[in-house]
């Protein structure tokens, strides 16, 4: 048992925060005249469903009366807010890291919480895009307990993101002596692939998921391997890849979202559509099956559009700025506006700088005839030997 939960907690901290790609959240940045625009809902009838809930789990309802009746339970608080942010991974409903940090309400703001609420805290600051928060909280846990591997697989994913590399693979090295290779590997393939390896770092990947005979964990780096097949241009093989993945975890809206955009690529937008219908309420599924129904022309197209605006506008509304990148592909896509996705593309490069932001970017600048605005991602492939076939197509014609 005590290695099972190990192992949960390595899925934990990577699924959570993202090797094979940030967190999903919920929200937008629009301009206020979007804010302006949106409409409130008002049902009309008693019987009108606003909204869906899951069941709740009993046993979460008796530890979370535990937890009221001692609130300085921190493990219980530690316990509940980490399944928390399982779910806001597994669903993309950052609803539940709201939850997770009320859970943890009580050392929240300590300076010197306890170490378990220190990892949890950078994990949510991090899906929330405060990155540098989240690195200082993890170099303090990391100085605490040296030989925390979920702390420093995190930390290579902050590092990794804000393209700090030295200290991501130095990361990575102390996660190689703490953790089962399957997770040292999955650690160090994105970064041997961002340096130009990318061929070399899918087959190592491969052979380690190969040797986990079926380990959960294999299944999770799975995602990371159809990430690295992407980046190669082989999209048949990452759809193989990823369609395997989902099979087995159909809830893993990560995933969905991954597949829809190889589906994209290889130019059947009907079935990316497809793949994301009754996953509306996921906006990082909506602003895909919108672009996908737009692109094959389909009967919801305007639908999805306008549902697109309105969760924008929204968003915009309360003055959420996490996830600009699927604004500047819908704006790009759907609106066809290059300049104002460019201006989304560059606002999201200056927080986070992972390949999928770089594509944007560049598709952006190209589409909007504007190569100067391009010079941060170009001077960025150029210093680290970036290879990736998506994003050649269109730094080839800025340069």
């Amino acid at each position: 048992m005590r290695d099972t939960g190990r192992r949960k907690a390595y899925v934990l901290a990577l699924g959570a925060v993202g090797l094979a790609g940030a967190l999903t959240a919920a929200a937008f940045v629009a301009p206020n005249k979007a804010a302006a625009a949106a409409r409130p809902y008002s049902p009309e009838h008693s019987t009108d469903v606003v909204a869906s809930v899951p069941r709740r789990d009993p046993r979460e309802v008796a530890e979370r009366a535990q937890l009221a009746q001692s609130p300085d339970r921190v493990e219980l608080a530690v316990a509940l807010a980490r399944a928390d942010i399982g779910r806001a991974r597994t669903l993309s409903d950052p609803r539940y890291l709201g939850r997770a940090q009320a859970t943890l309400s009580r050392w929240w703001t300590m300076a010197e919480p306890p170490p378990d609420v220190l990892l949890l805290r950078a994990t949510i600051e991090q899906s929330l895009h405060e990155f540098h928060a989240a690195r200082a909280d993890l170099d303090r846990l990391i100085a605490l307990r040296p030989d925390d591997a979920q702390a420093h697989l995190t930390r290579a994913v902050v590092a990794t993101v804000t393209a700090d590399y030295p200290a991501a693979r130095q990361s990575c090295d102390a996660v190689a002596k703490l953790a089962p290779p399957i997770v040292a590997v999955a650690c160090k393939a994105p970064l041997d692939a961002l340096g130009g390896h990318a061929a070399e770092a899918f087959d190592e990947l491969a052979r380690a998921i190969d040797d986990a005979h079926g380990d959960p964990m294999a299944l999770w780096a799975t995602t990371t391997l159809a990430e690295l097949a992407i980046q190669r241009g082989d999209e048949p093989r990452a759809r193989a890849l990823l369609e395997r993945v989902l099979g087995s975890d159909p809830s893993d809206a990560y995933t969905r979202a991954a597949l829809a955009d190889v589906l994209m690529q290889l130019h059947d937008p009907a079935a990316a559509s497809a793949l994301c219908k009754g996953y509306e309420q996921i906006d990082n599924l909506l602003v895909r099956r919108a672009i996908a129904e737009h692109a094959a022309h389909g009967p919801e197209a305007d639908r999805l559009a306008q549902m697109m605006h309105d969760r924008i506008a929204a968003a915009a509304e309360r003055g959420d700025r996490v996830h600009m990148r699927e604004e500047a592909m819908f704006v790009l896509a759907v609106d066809g506006d290059a300049h104002r996705a460019l201006v989304l593309a560059k606002a999201n490069w200056d927080v986070q700088k992972e390949l999928a932001d770089a594509r944007i970017f560049a598709e952006a600048a190209t589409a909007a005839g504007d190569r100067a605005a391009a010079t941060p991602v170009l001077e960025w492939s150029s210093a680290n030997g970036v290879i990736d076939a998506r994003l050649e197509r269109f730094l080839g014609g800025l340069r």
